[in-house]
């Protein structure tokens, strides 16, 4: 997958996004029309932030918009299209949001102040328009560094975060961490087009192939590199590289998957047994249940599920209705390394009759690992056969080892 990744260890802004897109091949002339189209000139240069030579993109422009439906009219009426366009009115209306939020007025109502000038909204078309020229597939980011100390505004001093920025960051679940300067690093806009065009925030660099590295100079020099990193790169989903590993040194097959966890002092057991065949119904991979001791010194439980991250929402809710737990804890990303496995049926013979059992058998580096009975089909066996059920699991485990030529 064709993917663009932001590591935006020194902040982001609104000019830095956009030049850190252009400097990653973005379409010059589209993001050119798109600045010009909402009233802005733009300048575009190579300067050098601490020996890193950046992109560094100048919006110039005396006027301003006071108004949500002002900026919506002017954004209409640009060179933006399609996904470009819902893109950049989808930033517009985050801002909005927040500082709606922040000065407690209606959406609609709200006059924008540091962030009113046009060349904020030049921002936002040219960076809409240099992703989508970029055409990638999907887009991460790493956690972003917002800075510290306190900030002059038409307020006062206010801390850093600036509280539309925080606003944008709390509403929209974006993970961010103080420093490493005392200085406002992330601003509103910058803010509000990470939460518009970022997919997925993760939380270290994933496994991908770097083709294309760009880098978009701030305006201040700073102690630290001022830019913007981004990248185009081509990742390398789990099963896929585990393919990789197969063919080229017989290791064994992995994915990634995410672990949930949650203490609980004051559940039957009777409800712990519903609770893993709801958690097993709902696409857990695995669910498990382990005595504890609780603060007070009281016994409980901790409630262990696995699961793939697409079912992580749903089985945390699951969790926290069934038990009553306030909380769950999510421990992402993690790798599993599976043993391949496989379904084979095998012919036993139980009191002069031939039955057809399920056995499962796992390998690892093409070593036989095991071979387990399927338990419905020798439960029907012994059911059938009033044989003993051991033994009918038995004479399955050897049928499956000769099965298996061993």
């Amino acid at each position: 997958m064709k993917v663009l990744l932001f590591d935006p260890c020194a902040g982001a802004s609104g000019d830095m996004i956009m030049a850190s897109l252009l400097d990653l091949g973005a379409d010059p002339d589209s993001v050119r029309e798109a600045v010009q189209s909402v009233g802005c000139r733009q300048e575009v240069s190579r300067e050098e932030k601490s020996h890193i030579m950046a992109s560094r993109v100048r919006v110039i422009s005396d006027k301003r918009f006071h108004s949500v439906s002002d900026a919506v009219s002017i954004l209409h009426s640009s060179s933006l299209r399609g996904k470009a366009l819902e893109n950049a009115l989808r930033a517009l209306d985050i801002l909005a949001e927040a500082e709606s939020r922040v000065h407690g007025v209606a959406a609609q109502q709200v006059h924008f102040h540091e962030i009113g000038a046009l060349d904020a909204l030049a921002d936002i078309a040219g960076s809409c328009a240099a992703l989508q020229s970029l055409a990638v597939e999907r887009v991460l980011s790493l956690p972003v560094s917002v800075g510290g100390g306190y900030v002059a505004s038409a307020h006062g001093l206010l801390s850093v975060p600036g509280p539309a920025a925080l606003e944008i960051l709390r509403s929209h679940e974006i993970p961010w961490k103080g420093g490493p300067v005392d200085e406002e690093l992330l601003t509103p806009t910058g803010a509000a087009l990470l939460a518009t065009l970022v997919d997925e925030f993760v939380p270290d660099f994933p496994l991908i192939r770097a083709k294309r590295v760009g880098y978009g100079a701030g305006k201040r020099e700073l102690i630290l590199p001022n830019v913007l990193r981004s990248m185009i790169a081509e990742t390398l989903p789990e099963p896929q590289m585990a393919a990789e590993h197969i063919a080229a040194n017989h290791m064994s097959q992995g994915d990634r998957i995410v672990q949930l966890e949650t203490n609980v002092d004051d559940v039957t057991g009777e409800v712990l047994g519903h609770l893993i065949e709801l958690l097993m119904q709902a696409g857990a991979l695995d669910v498990s249940v382990l005595p504890a001791l609780m603060k007070k010194g009281r016994a409980g439980s901790v409630i262990r599920a696995i699961a793939g991250h697409d079912d992580m929402q749903l089985l945390a809710k699951v969790m926290m209705r069934e038990t009553g737990s306030l909380g769950v804890r999510i421990f992402p990303s993690i790798h599993r390394l599976v043993a391949e496995r496989e379904q084979r049926d095998v012919q036993v013979d139980i009191c002069g009759k031939v039955f057809t059992a399920q056995v499962k058998i796992s390998r690892l580096d093409d070593e036989l690992l095991s071979i387990k009975p399927e338990y419905e089909d020798c439960r029907r066996i012994a059911c059938e056969t009033d044989q003993p059920l051991r033994m009918v699991i038995k004479k399955v485990e050897e049928a499956g080892w000769q099965g298996a030529g061993l």
